[in-house]
């Protein structure tokens, strides 16, 4: 018989970071064969992954504060651009710089990352999104 009391339930955070793992995953898996990203992918591609972050965020995560989600949201979306995109080619930068630009240029997208999740979290607050709270069943179709 199992003792119930040792049982320790994962914490909101815990739950959200096991989600976006699998979708990281799943990307890798998909980009696998891409060596470089053009800075218009990477911006595309980083939309739809802030999009679902905070909607992972906002199911799970029903105890966290708004600044704690927008802190996982920004941690997710930093490791998943260290992860995926290793060389970002950027129009008019010789290629021979890029790599030596790499920390700027990924410092230069967070900073519209955090204003992106601001906004989208606005927009899906106004829209009606977030109204209706859904119950987190372990798992979500990625």
């Amino acid at each position: 018989m199992i003792n119930q009391e040792n049982l320790v339930k994962p914490t909101s955070q815990e739950l959200i970071l096991k989600e976006v793992e699998k979708l990281l995953n799943a990307t890798k898996n998909s980009y696998q064969e891409i060596k470089r990203f053009t800075l218009e992918q990477v911006w595309k591609i980083l939309q739809i992954l802030i999009a679902t972050t905070i909607q992972i965020i906002e199911i799970i995560g029903n105890d966290l504060s708004g600044p704690e989600k927008k802190q996982i949201a920004m941690n997710i979306i930093s490791d998943f651009y260290d992860n995926i995109f290793v060389v970002v080619d950027v129009p008019f930068i010789p290629q021979i710089l890029e790599s030596y630009l790499h920390k700027y240029i990924k410092t230069f997208i967070m900073i519209l990352v955090g204003s992106t999740i601001d906004s989208m979290v606005k927009v899906f607050k106004d829209v009606g999104v977030f109204k209706q709270k859904l119950q987190y069943q372990g798992m979500f179709p990625i």
